[in-house]
């Protein structure tokens, strides 16, 4: 299906970092051509001032408009350049999504921890059942008696609430990882981003203030505020970034495999 945006915004190159400080360069310029000449001007008058009650007669140079009057061009410059600070989007849609990666990966992190926590607590599971397909296989009374004595001298019940834990950190694993990829995912694209953020401006909308969500099961990249003006949602962009079930497994049995051989080396 082809890729869809709904908005009326069309395509435009992404806002990029040197284009946010120049906005910001020409309000330093603009401002501080009016700021001397505000400085300088007092400066003049006050002098001016005194001398005048002193019997003391300035020079032509010492109010020079160039230096001291405050010209049409600089007010215009200055206007010009408070406008474009005002419709700048300094905070992007990248920078919007990057925040989310990094919050879901955090929660991602804690959820690994607290699976860690369970998994040890559980592990003796894992003992009973090597013991008893051992007994299994061998139907060797002998290896039953052993499973037997094992099961009876060892501390090998598990706890519901235990397993909860990892259920729900597995659970909270897989929903936080699908989302901190999706929002990094979203924050490569640079079409999908040139968009959402010409958008927002076209809105007078905050990517800061902005409230982000992903859809997975329909592939839909939701970028709303609370004013419920100027939504968008992106449907299907993410479709090639896409991983599934078969890939997950084998990586992570990879990467397990490695931690576990070289923490036993």
């Amino acid at each position: 299906m082809k890729k869809m945006a709904t908005t009326l915004a069309a395509l435009f190159l992404s806002v990029s970092a040197a284009q946010s400080e120049t906005t910001i360069d020409n309000l330093v310029e603009a401002s501080r051509t009016i700021a001397v000449k505000l400085e300088q001007g007092r400066y003049a008058a006050f002098g001016a001032e005194h001398y005048a009650a002193t019997g003391g007669v300035i020079d032509y140079s010492a109010v020079v408009p160039e230096q001291h009057l405050i010209t049409e061009a600089d007010v215009s410059a200055y206007n010009q350049a408070i406008t474009d600070v005002q419709q700048q989007l300094y905070f992007t849609t990248k920078m919007a999504l990057e925040e989310k990666a990094a919050e879901s990966m955090v929660k991602v992190s804690d959820a690994v921890d607290s699976l860690i926590v369970a998994s040890v607590q559980l592990s003796v599971v894992e003992e009973v059942a090597e013991r008893a397909e051992t007994a299994q296989e061998t139907e060797d009374v002998s290896q039953q008696l052993a499973v037997q004595d094992y099961v009876e001298t060892n501390d090998v019940e598990i706890q519901q609430s235990t397993v909860d834990d990892f259920n729900q950190s597995l659970e909270a694993i897989a929903v936080n990882s699908r989302e901190a990829g999706a929002f990094l995912a979203a924050s490569k694209n640079e079409q999908l981003t040139s968009i959402s953020d010409q958008h927002a401006q076209d809105y007078g909308n905050s990517m800061a203030e902005a409230s982000i969500s992903y859809s997975a099961t329909n592939d839909i990249l939701s970028v709303q505020w609370a004013s419920n003006t100027g939504n968008i949602e992106f449907h299907e962009w993410l479709s090639g970034s896409m991983v599934d079930a078969a890939s997950v497994l084998s990586t992570g049995e990879e990467i397990y495999l490695d931690q576990q051989s070289y923490m036993f080396q």
